[in-house]
């Protein structure tokens, strides 16, 4: 999987600055970087990439996409991409204390979860992320909740499933 995870974080070298953008209208502005920190460590990972993303990215982030990065492990060594998405929504709903509608990554991986087409339901959750209050992370703190924004996290799992989609395709 090194091989996509090089993929992805060229894909994210061309998204660094518009997810930082998306991060500062909401939280602290460097949520491409972090990403694409975390996907570059992912790519020349050793051991398995979940742990060189965490590592590389650090914080809330690390942890919590590295939970998605093992999902799609799962998924490419034949687990059912539903059933890894699902326990990996399971599972950054308990590490985040967050749920759907919280304004998080959350918003695009539970629809994709239990879609035909993960990808789609993605992008469409992390659309519908744009009229959400946030209700966790520093985007709660912001006037107005980050509504008018687009969530950073839930458009870099849009685009993390986009990829993964595309390569089995």
């Amino acid at each position: 999987m090194n091989a996509f995870w090089a993929d992805v974080a060229t894909r994210f070298e061309a998204l660094e600055d518009s997810l930082n953008a998306l991060d500062a209208a909401t939280g602290d502005g460097d949520h491409g970087t972090t990403m694409l920190k975390g996907l570059r460590a992912a790519a020349g990972a050793d051991q398995a990439p979940e742990k060189a993303f965490r590592r590389a990215a650090g914080g809330a982030s690390g942890s919590l996409f590295a939970v998605l990065i093992a999902a799609l492990g799962k998924a490419d060594s034949g687990t059912p991409l539903s059933e890894a998405l699902a326990e990996a929504a399971e599972k950054v709903a308990m590490l985040g204390q967050a749920k759907a509608g919280d304004k998080t990554m959350l918003d695009a991986l539970i629809p994709a979860s239990v879609s035909d087409d993960p990808a789609k339901a993605a992008a469409d959750g992390r659309d519908a992320t744009r009229d959400m209050a946030a209700k966790r992370g520093r985007a709660k703190y912001v006037e107005g909740a980050g509504v008018g924004h687009v969530d950073a996290g839930a458009t870099s799992v849009a685009e993390i499933l986009a990829a993964f989609q595309e390569r089995s395709t």
